[in-house]
């Protein structure tokens, strides 16, 4: 070094742990999280099109100010600045809110959910605008910034020395580059899936678009509509004789039945409209041996109930009853399907085929439209405009209509193949689990997932976009109106509304019995937004994780980590309409999904390619980087396999957050799904040392103890944690053990690596079980004895903590499944009272009766027997009856009577409603015992 050069000035906060590293308001995030979630269409990015799992942008943006703002020694401050950036305090509540008129004196008397319901999104909230805010957040950061964007740039800068470079590989539908760019950080987003990274792409050309681009665009989008109109006006194949036009078709497959020789019309069933009380009554035409379909408007109750039952029942076709018989037999359809005697089997189709040949298995038959008029009229000297929808059965003139729709189709197939404005790829890859059309239809193409008048329509739109003034900004139109207009496109018959559905109601591409066709007039709102959000630009590139070479101070990461969604088959749909324009409106770009390499959340070949992706990542992440890793599991085992891919990959674990991100209780009153969403806070492991086992347990005790010390104590700066925090958090404390140390005689690849038997457990699973089982030493019942607890067994300290948790008001599954885990307690589940979703409880005594005192997972144990003698009280009225159940059945008890007393002072607090009776039982029989000799 000469005399003239001078090392260069290490970023004061090079060194600096980060706020997420030592706090994060879950509870708040988490409702805000929810909140998000629960707005439905309302969420920003959703608009631009279909992706599956998106994370809210409110996680996005704590996620980024967490991982750059420090973590001092005042945690009150810090938790105080970080809220009021986010907009998640109280001043941010008023500041959000919609009710402008509102005083402060009138916001503050509303309770924190009121205050959170009347607000605007998180995401949608610019920062403070308030003189004292800013010298608050600017005070204690040593700052000089009035809006988010210069404060993530200064802090970027006292952190890393420079603007905040933010990365992510798995883009998928484009959250986290958005948000970081929004935030004025230098962002980069790759996917391997060209379908996630137009999404990407998409998020920042629509909704950050410059004033000029926003008029190109939205001009576009407005000829667009328009000149798909005037050509199916023109065309002549939407309106009638009596110029009304059509915005739904109903179609149906239709099987022959073996038994009566008829072609049986296939429906789940045939109620159209409950609110207009239309149905479709099958009548049986001897002649012809078919069913004509008569659609009745203004049914009778006894119409309504008959056509609830449809033909297919639980996948078994079931023909209406006719004179010749009476009596009809289920048959299961898939026998009919497969048949191999020569009748008639499943065909399949060929490259050419856009309706089913006369003699296929499957025959489709359109059976209602429904017609539309408008009308004007005045109402206190103000006309009035109203729409009347009409629905009808098949006419000729109908079938005239789609004869001409296939007819113009035909004409342009071919071309329009050629072009990429209908697909012209086979339909290879589809697993059953996501429907395999080819295996249950026959259909062999991606074309054939359409009829005709699917295909016409949304060709138009495609070749329509592509002479627009903005191909490439409208290019993601295609995949709104093909997720809207395929054969997988059901009917849904809601008493408030009659309208079809879209293809991805669930995560597959199945095939229906009965489904609707889009008009313009239903397809015309499915418009993309355009807007004008300040942000920073996003560099995309379509690329191999393993492969990407951007360096990055802050990577953020939603891994596809034991994911049940298959992104790189299911996103094919929307990757046919638009494969052969992608290369020419994306230089570099390619078409194909790469399935081959796309990453499937198990597996030995998984994990592997988890190290490689999360290897290369940390090469490209200085020594002050942060990465923040987030995933949707709970079960230690994950945990256990993340640690390790980690740890593997040059990294440790410095913290870890659960924010409540998913609003799906479960299906029709179901199981409970997960509900939250990980963060795993990582840090390059640079030097470190080797301990072995004993050093491993001893060291990994304190720092769980250590850990819920910690978060209690951040309670009083107005955090709240659930026990599923506290639990999942000593995960994160022994991770971060496991992962700072190299531990004798684990090589974490080969672990990640090693092909294992069922049950068998990683080292790296045991040990975090054994920090599982040190938090609920730890996880004590607020008011219980200590000497007690230790002395409990596993669904003892269940039962207790369960407890507890319910005098939080909290009733999700998965918060006492993670309680189970900690407690080893296996047989939780049949300690329950109510297992619904979000009104999990347990048991009181008295729903306990006298169930499971000898055989349950509480039988012989001292609480059991206490239980049992509340109940008798409760029952009896009697206390004496109960001191007589104990004194007969709990063995020693003399040496027992101190426990059962505290045992029941503490029941006799529970003040839950249900708990009342039960709760007075058990202080009346405390105080009986407590005067009773032994």
């Amino acid at each position: 070094m000469t005399q003239t050069q001078q090392p260069p000035t290490k970023p004061p906060l090079a060194d600096a742990p980060a706020l997420i590293e030592h706090a994060f308001p879950v509870a708040k995030l988490s409702a805000e999280s929810y909140k998000e979630r629960k707005a439905g269409s309302g969420q920003r990015l959703t608009g631009i099109g279909k992706w599956w799992g998106r994370k809210p942008l409110v996680l996005v943006r704590a996620s980024i100010l967490g991982a750059l703002l420090p973590a001092t020694d005042d945690p009150q401050k810090d938790n105080e600045v970080f809220e009021r950036l986010m907009g998640v305090d109280e001043f941010g509540l008023y500041e959000r809110r919609t009710r402008q008129a509102l005083s402060m004196a009138e916001f503050a008397a509303m309770t924190p959910e009121e205050q959170l319901k009347g607000a605007i999104l998180a995401e949608a909230y610019e920062g403070p605008t308030d003189e004292d805010s800013w010298k608050l957040i600017n005070g204690h950061l040593g700052t000089n910034a009035r809006t988010l964007q210069e404060v993530v740039e200064q802090l970027g800068i006292m952190r890393f020395g420079e603007k905040p470079k933010v990365g992510d590989v798995f883009s998928g539908g484009g959250s986290i580059p958005f948000e970081a760019a929004r935030l004025g950080c230098d962002t980069y987003a790759s996917d391997l899936n060209p379908v996630a990274a137009l999404l990407t792409w998409s998020n920042q050309a629509l909704l950050c678009a410059t004033p000029e681009d926003k008029e190109r665009i939205d001009a576009a989008q407005k000829w667009v509509y328009e000149e798909v109109d005037r050509q199916i006006t023109e065309w002549g194949i939407e309106h009638d004789e009596q110029g009304r036009r059509a915005d739904a078709y109903l179609w149906c497959s239709e099987v022959l039945d073996p038994e009566t020789g008829y072609m049986v019309p296939l429906a789940a069933t045939w109620i159209v409209s409950k609110k207009h009380r239309v149905v479709a009554e099958l009548v049986p035409d001897t002649s012809r041996k078919r069913y004509d379909i008569r659609i009745v408007t203004g049914a009778s109750d006894a119409q309504l109930e008959n056509a609830k039952r449809g033909t297919v029942v639980d996948q078994h076709l079931i023909p209406p009853p006719t004179d010749e018989n009476p009596h009809p037999h289920p048959t299961r359809i898939s026998n009919l399907r497969d048949r191999h005697d020569g009748g008639r089997g499943l065909r399949q189709w060929s490259g050419s085929d856009v309706l089913p040949r006369s003699d296929d298995f499957y025959q489709e038959r359109l059976y209602c439209v429904r017609w539309v008029t408008t009308e004007e009229s005045v109402v206190k000297g103000k006309v009035k405009t109203s729409r009347l929808r009409n629905y009808e059965g098949v006419s000729e003139a109908d079938i005239k209509r789609e004869n001409k729709v296939l007819k113009i189709l035909q004409e342009k197939f071919l071309d329009w193949q050629s072009k990429g404005f209908i697909p012209s790829t086979e339909l290879t890859g589809i697993s059953s689990k996501n429907g395999n059309p080819n295996q249950t239809r026959g259909w062999s193409q991606w074309h054939q997932l359409f009829t005709p008048r699917q295909l016409l329509t949304n060709g138009l739109f495609s070749a329509v976009v592509q002479q627009s003034q903005a191909p490439r900004e409208l290019l993601v139109l295609t995949s709104k109106i093909v997720e809207t207009n395929a054969k997988m496109c059901g009917w849904n018959n809601h008493p408030t509304a009659d309208k079809p559905t879209n293809v991805f109601t669930g995560q597959s591409i199945s095939p229906m019995y009965n489904f609707s066709v889009r008009g313009l007039k239903l397809l015309s709102p499915t418009r993309l937004p355009v807007s004008e959000l300040h942000s920073s630009a996003v560099d995309v590139e379509l690329k191999d994780a393993r492969l990407v070479t951007v360096p990055r101070d802050l990577w953020i990461t939603d891994p596809p980590y034991a994911d049940a969604v298959d992104y790189d088959e299911i996103s094919q749909l929307f990757l046919s309409w638009y494969d052969k324009r992608i290369p020419q409106h994306f230089s570099g770009w390619y078409s194909d999904a790469k399935r081959v390499l796309a990453l499937k959340g198990k597996g030995t070949i998984f994990n592997e390619a988890m190290i490689e992706v999360y290897s290369n990542l940390t090469r490209l992440m200085p020594d002050s980087g942060v990465q923040v890793v987030m995933f949707t599991h709970q079960d230690a085992a994950v945990w256990a396999d993340l640690g390790m891919t980690m740890w593997a990959s040059g990294l440790r674990v410095s913290a870890a957050w659960t924010v409540a991100t998913e609003t799906t209780d479960g299906i029709n009153g179901g199981a409970n799904f997960v509900q939250g969403t990980v963060l795993l806070v990582l840090r390059k492991r640079g030097a470190v040392e080797t301990l072995f086992d004993d050093d491993v347990l001893s060291l990994m005790e304190r720092e769980v103890s250590q850990q819920l010390k910690d978060m209690q104590l951040l309670e009083g700066a107005g955090l709240r944690w659930s026990d599923a925090d506290l639990q999942l958090a000593t995960y994160a404390a022994a991770l971060r053990v496991i992962t700072s140390h190299d531990i004798d005689g684990i090589d974490p690849r080969h672990e990640l690596l090693k092909v294992r038997a069922k049950g068998e457990k990683s080292p790296v699973h045991r040990l975090i079980e054994q920090a599982s089982q040190v938090a609920s030493r730890e996880l004590m019942p607020r008011g219980l004895d200590p000497s007690l607890w230790r002395d409990l067994g596993a669904h003892e300290r269940f039962y207790l903590k369960g407890l507890e948790t319910e005098q939080r008001g909290e009733h999700r599954s998965g918060v006492y499944q993670e309680l189970s885990k900690g407690f080893a307690a296996n047989n939780w589940r049949d300690l329950l009272g109510d297992e619904r979703a979000n009104h999990v409880r347990l048991q009181t005594a008295t729903e306990m009766g006298n169930r499971s005192v000898h055989n349950g997972p509480l039988a012989g144990t001292l609480l059991r027997h206490v239980l049992m003698a509340t109940q008798i009280t409760a029952r009896e009225g009697d206390p004496a009856k109960g001191v007589a159940w104990l004194q007969g059945e709990v063995q020693n008890f003399g040496m027992q009577q101190t426990r059962a007393v505290k045992l029941l002072e503490h029941l006799g607090k529970q003040a839950l409603p249900h708990w009342a009776e039960d709760a007075a039982a058990a202080r009346l029989l405390r105080g009986a015992l407590m005067n009773a000799g032994v």
